[in-house]
């Protein structure tokens, strides 16, 4: 619901014509196609146990989401539904970038309740924060999810304040930078199992690699204003 709120951004609209606004049509599109690949990006990612316990893969109940495949989906879904309806990839972006982060919010604060994501030991506490872990251990820990929550909180003021200033494309790029960024940082202090590449976690490849995306989408749109 504060996907489609956020999204339904027109005041003017009656509550009908919001539920079937194009930015809220976008949005679902966005978050039906970010769950199924966060689920199948899991999903291969442990191959072997899921394909050995192939009735497994529709327990959606019992956990297995990747953050980075549904990050990836989104994007996808966004640029299925522009190249479908026709509609502007920046324009559409644009007007999703705040519920994104919104999203983003939402996703840590979730982790930070359920344990997963979970920081590297620490020998003292972090006055005010708790990083916790699915496991219900006593071991004090690196708050990553309160971090990446409150880092993604104030990605969708900074947002907000920019919106009405920045040229077309921007905020979108600048949502899905500010998103990935806070993924890579908080990645360096997470101590939940990942596979590793080259060394290093796969979520912090792959939120490099977005961040750069959106970074490069930044240079090119306001070159070419």
């Amino acid at each position: 619901m504060l996907w489609l709120i956020a999204a339904g951004t027109e005041p003017d609209l009656a509550p009908r014509q919001r539920l079937t606004n194009d930015s809220v049509i976008a949005g679902v599109v966005m978050l039906a196609a970010g769950i199924f690949m966060a689920r199948l990006t899991f999903i291969l990612l442990h191959s072997s146990y899921y394909f050995a316990r192939p009735l497994e893969i529709l327990t959606l109940w019992q956990g297995g989401l990747s953050g980075i495949g549904g990050f990836v989906g989104a994007l996808v879904g966004l640029g299925i539904y522009a190249r479908v309806t026709g509609e502007s990839l920046t324009t559409r972006a644009d007007a999703l970038a705040i519920p994104g982060a919104i999203i983003a919010s939402s996703c840590w604060l979730g982790c930070w309740l359920d344990g997963c994501a979970y920081g590297i030991p620490l020998e003292s506490q972090i006055p005010l924060l708790t990083g916790l872990d699915m496991f219900n251990s006593e071991t004090l820990r690196w708050p990553t999810q309160a971090v990446g929550a409150i880092f993604s909180l104030l990605s969708v003021g900074a947002l907000i304040t920019l919106k009405d200033r920045l040229p077309q494309g921007n905020l979108g790029m600048l949502s899905l930078s500010l998103i990935a960024i806070g993924v890579f940082v908080v990645s360096f202090f997470r101590s939940d199992p990942s596979l590793l590449i080259a060394g290093f976690r796969i979520d912090t490849l792959a939120s490099l690699g977005l961040a750069l995306l959106g970074i490069g989408g930044i240079l090119i749109v306001t070159r070419t204003k």
